[in-house]
């Protein structure tokens, strides 16, 4: 591995002190020799020890180089773009600070980069992790593991490698991430999938190794859940109301809500509505039961993983149809 590409491992980050220390570990002890790593984190000033606890993490390994920057404008996308600027690796790989990738994980990616020329991005699978054996976390992680409910991205549910619309995260090679113009800045949310339409519109797939499996940290809490996955909404909804289209499987994600309505009030009219308010209750359990590859929780708290997948679920189609409108009416407003 003395030979081995320099590889610069870039993560934003904003007030994760609690959990920064376990992704630099989960880098740290990497397959791939961490003498050839470069640790680039980028702080969007947090308010906590995010800066001290990658420092105190990143002393435990041989990194090659551990570049600490700063981005007071806080947006992700912008952090990354730091970070690339600085990034003096072959290879660019993304790494989120809730995240925990497997051992191999760069050994694996960037093999596949350098075997691989048609390909411009690799990423795996993602896999919630419950923050402790409290049924609410148990729960949470079981929900936003549900590959029906979750986007129905290849990321959250293919089972075999195959070239994808997104991956979670990315690796890349540095030349081709900088070609491209990097991550957008007017993205707030969702850059990679912004930054993977543009790779493949380039001609170059972004590729889904289905052996990698990565850990995630859900938020803290389910209302913090909700916002954020409000906010993947919204933004979606606003890149759509500007001509984007979605794809089949987020058209898909948009109507059921609506069939499920429609559903419920064919139901009332043929029999009484007492009856028919229990079937979304009984529609939930059952995408949580066919649905299910997270960790298994008891029987009696089935109804709160159901009730976790209602409200991303829910949160993030209003956060659409808020994008969405809300772009409407701020278009006809400058143009009026």
């Amino acid at each position: 591995m003395s030979a081995a590409p320099v590889v610069t491992v870039l993560i934003p980050a904003l007030n994760e002190q609690a959990d920064i220390e376990g992704c630099i570990d989960a880098v740290g002890r990497q397959t791939y020799s961490v003498e050839r790593v470069e640790l680039v984190l980028v702080d969007g000033c947090s308010e906590d020890g995010t800066v001290e606890r990658t420092r105190r993490a990143a002393a435990r390994y041989p990194f090659a180089d551990v570049v600490i920057l700063e981005n007071s404008r806080r947006r992700t996308s912008i952090s990354l773009n730091v970070g690339l600027a600085k990034a003096s690796g072959e290879y660019v790989v993304r790494i989120d600070a809730r995240s925990r990738v497997q051992p191999d994980y760069l050994e694996t990616v960037i093999a596949i980069l350098r075997e691989r020329p048609e390909i411009g991005v690799v990423g795996g699978s993602q896999a919630a992790r419950a923050r402790s054996e409290r049924l609410i976390d148990l729960a949470v992680a079981r929900a936003l593991r549900n590959r029906w409910s979750t986007g129905f991205s290849r990321y959250r549910r293919a089972k075999v490698s195959q070239a994808s619309d997104t991956v979670w995260m990315g690796a890349f090679r540095a030349d081709d991430l900088r070609r491209l113009g990097g991550w957008a800045e007017e993205v707030a949310l969702n850059e990679d999938y912004e930054l993977n339409s543009r790779y493949r519109s380039s001609g170059l797939l972004v590729w889904f190794e289905a052996p990698l499996t990565s850990g995630y940290l859900p938020r803290r809490s389910v209302g913090a859940l909700s916002r954020q996955y409000f906010s993947f909404g919204r933004v979606k909804g606003m890149w759509w109301a500007r001509g984007d289209r979605p794809a089949a499987r987020q058209v898909a994600l948009l109507a059921m809500p609506i069939a499920a309505g429609a559903g419920l009030v064919a139901m009332g009219r043929r029999t009484r509505l007492r009856r028919a308010v229990f079937l979304p209750p009984l529609a939930l359990l059952c995408v949580d039961a066919l649905g299910n590859t997270g960790p298994s929780v008891p029987v009696w708290g089935r109804p709160v993983t159901s009730g976790v997948i209602a409200l991303y679920t829910m949160s993030w189609w209003t956060g659409v149809w808020v994008g969405w409108i809300g772009e409407l009416l701020g278009a006809q407003h400058r143009h009026a």
